[in-house]
């Protein structure tokens, strides 16, 4: 049966968690630690490591009583890393949480449950995630976004480290293609998310750190973009390809005027205070 078929007396979902990394000492532990310290007792654990050379592999095994499966061995990339998770996950949703965030309090998870409960089991089911200084973890702003069609077939997407699957999604649209190094979930997304029923809500899921992989090569982020819209058949034309680079480029260029005039900040308390309102 569809997880959109399901009713609300649904019993409570399992969870899996996966956790990819490789020579993350500096912030693994504190994403372990999140997970672990959950107050829900139907979450399953998964860590994933790429053959580490520093203290990961140490920080694993001092946690691993609280870890459902890990393994340590050089893999293909994020792509792969998140495969491999998938095959090891049994639970009916899946979460990935990257090596560098947190789970932003010991109840996410059983918010989130009873959200998937209340919802009717829905195929796709995302909250908030509060994006945070790397190194002083002081939170910059809150990302809420609601997906709608046109913005994903521009590239908005939702955060995978707030975003939890259920397992049939990918038994319908696959896994991850390896041969997206930072779009990956992005292109997976394409897929099926148009769909599939997809439930926002308004539950803070995931402290991320800014200066990830995918904002420290925002040039290679729109490459993978377009491809991944290439892939599945959403641009057919070299104006429609121009149209996705030119609005990315004016994004890059209103960031820059916000930050050299030492507004970005202002900026998304601003849009983040107005969201609220209008929630009511």
């Amino acid at each position: 049966m569809p997880p959109s078929a399901q009713n609300q007396a649904a019993p409570p979902p399992r969870i899996s968690i996966v956790t990819i990394v490789r020579n993350g000492e500096q912030f693994v532990g504190q994403a372990i630690e999140s997970v672990l310290k959950q107050r829900y007792a139907n979450i399953e654990y998964v860590v994933i490591d790429g053959g580490s050379t520093d203290r990961t592999v140490d920080i694993i095994k001092s946690h691993a009583s609280g870890i459902s499966k890990w393994v340590s061995e050089r893999d293909r990339g994020i792509a792969d890393a998140f495969n491999k998770g998938v095959a090891f996950a049994t639970g009916d949703y899946l979460l990935f949480l990257n090596a560098d965030d947190a789970l932003a309090g010991p109840d996410v998870i059983e918010g989130i449950a009873k959200a998937i409960v209340a919802n009717g089991m829905p195929d796709l089911l995302y909250g908030d995630c509060n994006i945070v200084d790397r190194l002083s973890g002081e939170v910059l702003h809150r990302a809420d976004i609601e997906v709608s069609r046109k913005a994903l077939l521009r590239g908005q997407m939702i955060r995978h480290s707030g975003l939890f699957t259920h397992r049939s999604y990918f038994e319908k649209y696959g896994l991850f293609d390896p041969d997206f190094r930072i779009g990956m979930d992005y292109e997976w997304l394409l897929r099926g998310a148009l769909a599939v029923r997809a439930v926002h809500v308004p539950l803070l899921v995931t402290n991320m750190r800014a200066g990830g992989v995918s904002t420290v090569n925002r040039a290679r982020v729109v490459d993978e973009i377009v491809a991944a819209l290439k892939k599945n058949g959403h641009i057919s034309s070299r104006w429609a390809e121009l149209k996705v680079r030119g609005y990315y480029r004016l994004r890059e260029l209103a960031k820059s005027v916000l930050e050299g005039a030492g507004l970005y900040r202002a900026y998304w308390q601003f849009r983040n205070k107005r969201r609220n309102q209008a929630r009511g």
